[in-house]
């Protein structure tokens, strides 16, 4: 991570730069990485809502927001930064939650738990040689979409769904835009993992916001087999120099 290409405005606004990751933290000291200085938001039964910006980021880009346990990882892991998620990056792999990982033709959502690299996904976009989320189409979300016009700054709502008990029982992603009457919105359940990521979410996880860029980005914005998918090829050297995420806030879960 490189703190540079992250901007935090005094109202909450985080502009990420290309090739940026950045963690939500307590406190933050100078120069030195403590996992017990990051966040550990308990969002079971909660949403958690912000604002996604996603102007100039097109096919090849991923801007995300996601979570994970980095609260709970004791290991600096090979990123020195005490960083872990469920595709390993950095050595050290734990239960992760990727609320956002797109740009503006492609969106998903996925659960995984801390072995399970491909986990169970939900959105817009994809494939290759694969289908990917087809929750809706690239007609309600896309640059001039009829529901999300990624143009423009719009709404996400995610809403950790929790079942009698209190366990987790579903995300809900929620997509909407001021202006527009429709919303894009998908569920994720009936996932072998939810104990643990109920038990992470009870825990509390670490938000996360990247940003980077890659000419096989398709496994998130590719045709895909069915050729229903928004993108043909990637172009990282198009992609805009920052993204943006601002209004958050953690409300209870809406009746």
């Amino acid at each position: 991570p490189d703190a540079a290409l992250v901007e935090v405005t005094g109202s909450g606004r985080v502009t990420t730069g290309l090739d940026a990751r950045a963690y939500f933290a307590s406190t933050c000291t100078k120069g030195v990485y403590s996992n017990e200085q990051y966040l550990a938001m308990k969002l079971l039964g909660k949403e958690f809502r912000y604002t996604s910006d996603l102007s100039g980021a097109g096919c090849g880009c991923n801007a995300a927001l996601y979570l994970t346990s980095m609260r709970q990882n004791p290991r600096p892991s090979t990123c020195r930064d005490y960083y872990c998620d469920a595709n390993n990056i950095c050595g050290e792999s734990c239960a992760e939650i990727d609320i956002q990982e797109a740009n503006q033709r492609a969106w998903h959502s996925t659960l995984h738990t801390g072995t399970d690299r491909f986990g169970v996904m939900g959105g817009y976009g994809g494939g290759d040689g694969f289908n990917g989320a087809r929750d809706w189409g690239a007609a309600d979300y896309g640059p001039g979409g009829s529901c999300i016009d990624t143009f423009k700054p719009f709404d996400v709502v995610a809403r950790f769904q929790t079942a009698a008990e209190g366990t987790l029982d579903a995300m809900v992603v929620q997509l909407s835009q001021p202006g527009r009457s429709c919303t894009l919105s998908t569920t994720l359940g009936s996932y072998a993992g939810m104990s643990e990521l109920s038990a992470a979410l009870e825990a509390g996880m670490t938000p996360i916001v990247s940003y980077w860029s890659s000419n096989k980005m398709l496994w998130l914005d590719g045709r895909g087999s069915d050729q229903q998918g928004p993108c043909v090829a990637d172009n990282k050297a198009a992609c805009a120099a920052a993204v943006s995420f601002y209004n958050f806030s953690i409300v209870p879960v809406s009746a």
